[in-house]
């Protein structure tokens, strides 16, 4: 209401009708967005996220809501696994990098801005006619380094036990396997390594002896979760570290970068609008600027 008021004022100190009415035009005014919220530029261009595909729901969701916001700007989001994160930041195809992990000393961290913007957890999933609802997480160990083959070892029905994994450069595999000891001198034996997380829900929703593991906000009615050592996996399970299961999700640029778009992006991230979409994803949200690693 203020501002309308000064405005006007201004208006009326103009001398003639055309001056007063272009003066009090309804037409947007330059630096003002979508939403009449003041920016400091308008902002326009394509913003290129590229990664972990745990991630694309997100990204997606924040992508959609900041073209609103700014009609100018195109967000795109693709990717096949974190480990295209920092490739594509490097090689200048993304402007920022998705990955559902630490970014790895290999990866170079020194050259890029590391934002962790929120907690996820690893839902252990099983098909919803299998009648375990929790396993431990040496149970969980021994089924994945095929210890343990048979439901009926872990108190289920006597049927052989399908595991399912992500592939290699997975942000998932690579946090479900170091949170359970995996490495050089042991491995996972999978049935089926799959490149998405929605082929995880779709494989052990048709398959009554599947398990398989996925983001939390990826558990739908297909598949269900059993907890992990008697702990449910749930947001606030996630979030006050009873759930163990659990990795960053975290996005990176190159260090240095100098881009309004870039600096737009995560402004947005931090603010209370941003925030409530990671958590209507059944993300837990962190103090962004309290994890940023570089900056």
């Amino acid at each position: 209401m203020k501002r309308k008021w000064i405005a006007f004022v201004a208006c009326a100190a103009l001398v003639g009708t055309m001056a007063l009415a272009a003066g009090c035009s309804n037409d947007p005014v330059e630096g003002q967005g979508v939403s009449g919220q003041s920016n400091a530029a308008v902002l326009s261009g394509t913003l290129n996220l590229n990664g972990s595909t745990s991630m694309a729901e997100i990204s997606n969701a924040l992508g959609e809501r900041f073209m609103e916001k700014n009609q100018g700007v195109t967000v795109t989001v693709g990717g096949n696994g974190s480990g295209e994160g920092p490739t594509s930041v490097s090689a200048g195809t993304a402007q920022i990098g998705l990955l559902s992990r630490d970014v790895k000393s290999s990866e170079n961290p020194d050259d890029f801005d590391i934002y962790t913007i929120a907690f996820d957890g690893i839902a252990m999933a099983v098909n919803p006619k299998n009648t375990v609802t929790g396993l431990t997480q040496e149970q969980i160990g021994k089924i994945y380094t095929g210890e343990i083959t048979n439901w009926s070892e872990v108190g289920g029905s006597d049927a052989a036990i399908t595991v399912i994994g992500r592939e290699e450069g997975s942000g998932t595999r690579d946090g479900f396997e170091s949170i359970f000891g995996f490495g050089d001198d042991k491995k996972c034996a999978y049935a089926a390594e799959v490149q998405e997380t929605g082929i995880v829900v779709s494989k052990v929703a048709a398959d009554p002896s599947a398990i398989g593991y996925v983001s939390l906000a990826s558990v739908s009615d297909e598949i269900k979760a059993v907890s992990v050592d008697g702990v449910e996996a749930t947001e606030e399970n996630v979030s006050n570290g009873t759930y163990v299961v659990q990795r960053p999700f975290v996005q990176i640029y190159t260090k240095g970068t100098d881009s309004e778009l870039v600096k737009a992006w995560f402004d947005f991230l931090k603010s209370d609008e941003g925030q409530q979409i990671i958590a209507d994803q059944k993300l837990v949200t962190v103090d962004i600027d309290e994890n940023t690693e570089n900056k």
